[in-house]
């Protein structure tokens, strides 16, 4: 029977025996220990009984092109080739090119920050503008009822107008904060690997029935700063994303969403490190020391033990199972869990950490080797958020996990296809050259060795008195079934368009009929072929990518070393990938607008201000330095009024009487 300890009598047990050359045999685990080890197999029992271990399987092998153990066995019974005619990469690739276009672009952000629109006026702020506008109004006496009236009135139109002003006032200065977060956060975003993140999570949005994004985590960092002119490597702690692999994904039995129940991830640690860990605060030292000193093999094994899994999965990724279980060498398998414990547990493990009650549960983060709890601290996120975000190509409300992947929705095409494809290449091969009947009793004996080598002028002997008159060998041509077999694979492969929604032509295919042939009949298609990325677009904006820089907008809010030059009365509008699918349509519209406008009727209606303001944000789409191009508003009201003067008008638009001086005059001056 396990008995219930603390990890530091536990390590200093085994570095002991380790010591002394015995290891030993049955270790006794913390009570932590046995509630995150009960956990991940209750998750672990809980993926395998609804099946999603082997969807995730199945769908990473369709997109691989290998079939399942069963089929290849039954194909290769039947005999023939053994052909997969992959169909359900070209899908998942399209799909992934699609959104990665949207969601990682090369020149631009798939999210942004705005002010709030009424930013809060600081402190008393109301009440003083209150106070000055009955100061200003106070010299005036009231002699009769309708006397207040009317200054009660003045003060409430002066007090309008300057709320007004200290409003404009303090938008501008909202946007100008604005705008170092938001640089300060692209900074962040490019250090910690948000867009190779959000790259590797594409890939699996389109494998896996669901994709998962980590992030911001908090790591130390090595990274290259420059300090009096010299690059200078300095170890900095800074906010990182990683895109978790499904496969080693383990959330609590019916959690339907990740914020529900508890959460186990498959860590892979590389020793170097974990040894890094020690003295950080949160990590047991001596616990990691037993895990450095441990058998190798006895801490690379999956935790989960279900080798037939990563066996297979490791073939898939081109990976060797049988050296170090497939994971790179120097590295150990570990356990993260995140949920809620009593505080009992965290203080028998030994935590640091304010535990005001014995029995109340915490929200924490915990990492186990074998049965070794190295970290158990409480959840840094105020709202005691987990970071993760998960979304599905085809989103389940219900569940974390998807109702269908793309290998998924197309897996009876393909094996429409497959079947098409196998039956076609057996059939050409038949159908390839002539097939010969032998009578074997008519051929000489020393003929029948060679009746398969057929060449020309090449002879035969046979006997026709055995033959009985009858050609001893008959030459006939197999049908050759093609046509059909190729239209049935076509037919499957375009039921494959209407699966997913992803239409051949997304991919370049020039072989499309009707509407397709003329330019705008295939850009009215793409439009309706977009309608179903679009809904995955928006799907993955508001779970994943809106959220995640949310909590990287709070996190930066809440962080004392943060300049306070970047925080104000500003939140998190995530600008949302869906915008950018739009982004191209609107500059045509922006052009298309100046184009209309370029006529002395709306130019005198929109101004040369106003015209200016588009050429701005048409400027800035194409990437183009606008101040170097568009004169601001301040230079453009001084050339107008230039012109105006030189024409004899005053900027009130009237004409200028003698004594006023014109432009020439005052340059003279």
């Amino acid at each position: 029977m396990l008995t219930a300890r603390s990890d530091n009598e536990l390590v200093t047990d085994e570095l002991a025996a380790i010591e002394e050359g015995k290891q030993a045999q049955q270790p006794v685990v913390c009570a932590l220990s046995l509630h995150v080890t009960k956990s991940f197999e209750d998750a672990k029992m809980f993926r395998e009984t609804v099946g999603i271990s082997n969807r995730l399987l199945k769908s990473r092998r369709l997109k691989a092109g290998k079939y399942s153990p069963e089929q290849a066995a039954a194909i290769a019974l039947k005999g023939g080739t053994q052909l997969f005619f992959n169909v359900t990469e070209q899908k998942c690739e399209a799909a992934e090119a699609w959104l990665t276009d949207v969601l990682t672009p090369t020149d631009d952000r798939s999210w942004d920050i705005r002010p709030t629109p009424i930013p809060t006026l600081p402190g008393d702020m109301g009440e003083a503008i209150l106070q000055a506008a009955v100061q200003q109004f106070a010299h005036l006496e009231a002699f009769t009822p309708e006397d207040i009236d009317a200054r009660g009135l003045m003060v409430q139109e002066y007090a309008t107008q300057m709320y007004d002003e200290m409003l404009k006032q303090l938008s501008e200065e909202a946007q100008e904060i604005n705008d170092r977060m938001s640089q300060k956060m692209a900074d962040q975003t490019i250090e910690g690997g948000w867009a190779e993140a959000v790259g590797e999570f594409v890939n699996d949005l389109v494998t896996y029935p669901t994709a998962i994004l980590k992030g911001p985590v908090m790591v130390q960092k090595k990274v290259l700063a420059y300090e009096n002119g010299e690059p200078v490597v300095k170890e900095e702690i800074v906010p990182t994303w990683k895109c978790v692999d499904p496969m080693n994904f383990y959330p609590g039995p019916n959690a339907r969403n990740v914020e529900e129940s508890y959460l186990c991830e498959i860590l892979y640690i590389d020793k170097a490190n974990l040894s890094l860990m020690r003295g950080v605060p949160g990590w047991n030292v001596d616990a990691i020391n037993a895990v450095l000193s441990m058998n190798q093999q006895s801490i690379t094994n999956p935790p989960d033990q279900d080798l037939s899994i990563h066996t297979e999965k490791a073939t898939l990724e081109d990976r060797d199972d049988i050296y170090n279980n497939g994971i790179a060498v120097g590295s150990v398998s570990a356990v993260e869990f995140w949920g809620n414990v009593p505080g009992w547990m965290l203080k028998q493990w030994g935590s640091k950490e304010a535990i005001a009650d014995d029995f109340a549960y915490y929200p924490v983060q915990c990492i186990k080797v074998g049965n070794l709890v190295l970290l158990a601290k409480l959840n840094a996120d105020p709202l005691s958020r987990r970071p993760y975000f998960a979304d599905s190509f085809v989103r389940n409300k219900n569940s974390i996990w998807g109702l269908a992947s793309i290998p998924e929705k197309m897996e009876d095409c393909q094996d429409g296809v497959n079947g098409t494809q196998r039956a076609l290449m057996n059939n050409q091969a038949l159908a390839s050259g002539p097939m010969q009947a032998v009578d074997l009793d008519a051929i000489l004996p020393q003929y029948i060795p060679t009746i398969n080598n057929i060449a020309p002028w090449k002879v035969i002997g046979y006997s026709s008195s055995k033959s009985g008159g009858r050609d001893p060998v008959k030459w006939f041509q197999p049908k050759s079934n093609s046509a059909e077999l190729i239209n049935t694979s076509d037919w499957y492969e375009k039921k494959a368009d209407d699966r997913t929604l992803i239409p051949s032509y997304v991919t370049g295919d020039q072989d499309i009929g009707g509407a397709g042939q003329t330019a705008s009949g295939l850009s009215m298609l793409m439009g309706a072929a977009s309608r179903g990325i679009k809904r995955v677009i928006k799907s993955t904006d508001k779970y994943v990518t809106r959220p995640a820089i949310e909590r990287l907008y709070n996190q930066n809010m809440l962080d004392p070393n943060i300049d306070k030059n970047c925080k104000g009365d500003a939140q998190v509008i995530a600008r949302g990938a869906l915008a950018l699918l739009v982004k191209e349509q609107t500059q045509l519209r922006r052009q298309e607008f100046l184009a209309l406008t370029n006529n002395p009727t709306d130019l005198a209606i929109i101004g040369v201000e106003g015209r200016a303001t588009v050429l701005r944000e048409v400027a800035k789409a194409l990437d183009i330095p606008v101040d170097k191009v568009v004169p601001s508003e301040e230079a453009l009201r001084q050339q107008h009024n230039a012109e105006m003067q030189r024409q004899g008008v005053g900027p009130d638009g009237q004409p200028l009487t003698p004594d006023q001086p014109k432009p020439q005059q005052e340059a003279a001056q």
